[in-house]
């Protein structure tokens, strides 16, 4: 028992010989929420430590450098091992999503340390002995191109690329429109009148809800918004606003409301008028929202939303607007 007992401690040992100082360096292109530089940075150095090596702030012969970049709704996440400021390991992996992001840099930081133990053994098996005629070394530098030194500031380089959340969302809910008076000018007589004029109507309809979300900052996305209202009242009406614009986020929770607005292009049809001119409808639109998202740290989230569309027939004359307040509840996904 005690010959097993020295021998495990004598491989103990050997295992803490062929371990390294690793300097993990702060990570590059992780700015995609305000607490995500420090998450990395911690992974990355729990991910050195797996390997049998010794994460340290400083004063490494051994540096890891680790870069987060997007490709599509991917995330790219490259380690690179520096030693004597040449490259000498690297690892690369992709996350599907930032669900993900951890087991992604686990195994790219792996990756690229890869080597050190391997050095450290064959260093210590063999040692050249000294010998009184020299001979001449050839040194092959392989160079290494840099986009970025370590510790350059991340704002300066404005053209660098970041993990974007894009969100396809649809929606259902009810909503209540109404139409502009409109008096014929032509009429002679009362009776005329009665037919032809038509006063302000208010009716509910129903809300069909879509939107594309990209998220170019955790406090604010670009949108585009499409609300649809259908009535099958008495009479029968059709107001749908395509809007493009952007959201506003004054928090980054798992619980986050948001205001938007945005301009485009709105179509109206509306049977309450004598005549189908005065009924149909293409112009300029614009509308305002707000709401509250759920789950927001999630794939899948739940939008509770409110918007407000108009649109004005034509684009010369702000005389004749539609208008619909709707409510709705979607999926973002």
């Amino acid at each position: 028992m005690k010959k097993k007992n020295f021998i495990a401690a004598i491989f103990s040992l050997a295992s803490l010989s062929l371990a390294a100082n690793v300097q993990v360096l702060s990570p590059s292109g992780a700015d995609f929420a305000p607490d995500a530089p420090d998450m990395v940075q911690s992974i990355v150095r729990a991910a050195v430590g797996q390997t049998g090596n010794t994460p340290v702030e400083s004063g490494a012969e051994i540096q890891l450098r680790t870069s987060l970049m997007t490709m599509g709704s991917s995330i790219v996440v490259v380690s690179e091992q520096v030693k004597n400021g040449t490259v000498v390991g690297t690892g690369k992996e992709k996350a599907s999503s930032v669900d993900d992001l951890d087991v992604a840099i686990e195994n790219a930081t792996k990756q690229a340390l890869a080597n050190v133990e391997d050095e450290s053994a064959s260093s210590q098996a063999y040692a050249p002995e000294p010998s009184s005629m020299s001979e001449p070394q050839v040194v092959y530098v392989v160079p290494v191109e840099r986009s970025r030194d370590s510790g350059e500031d991340p704002s300066e380089n404005f053209a660098r690329k970041r993990p974007t959340r894009n969100y396809v969302s649809y929606g259902l809910g009810m909503a209540m429109w109404h139409n502009y008076d409109f008096v014929d000018d032509n009429c002679v007589s009362e009776d005329c009148h009665k037919v032809r004029d038509t006063d302000r109507s208010w009716e509910q309809a129903f809300v069909f809800h879509y939107a594309r979300i990209f998220e170019v900052i955790p406090q604010a996305a670009i949108t585009i918004v499409n609300n649809m209202n259908i009535s099958f009242g008495d009479k029968w009406q059709w107001h749908e606003a395509f809007l493009l614009g952007g959201r506003f986020f004054p928090s980054t929770g798992v619980v986050t409301p948001f205001i938007g607005a945005g301009v485009g292009l709105g179509i109206q049809s509306d049977e309450h008028y004598y005549n189908d001119n005065e009924g149909f409808a293409i112009g300029l639109a614009c509308g305002a929202e707000l709401g509250i998202i759920f789950f927001r740290n999630s794939a899948v989230q739940l939008e509770i939303g409110f918007a407000w569309d108009a649109l004005w027939d034509g684009f010369d004359s702000f005389d004749r607007r539609f208008g619909a307040g709707s409510g709705y509840i979607a999926i973002n996904y």
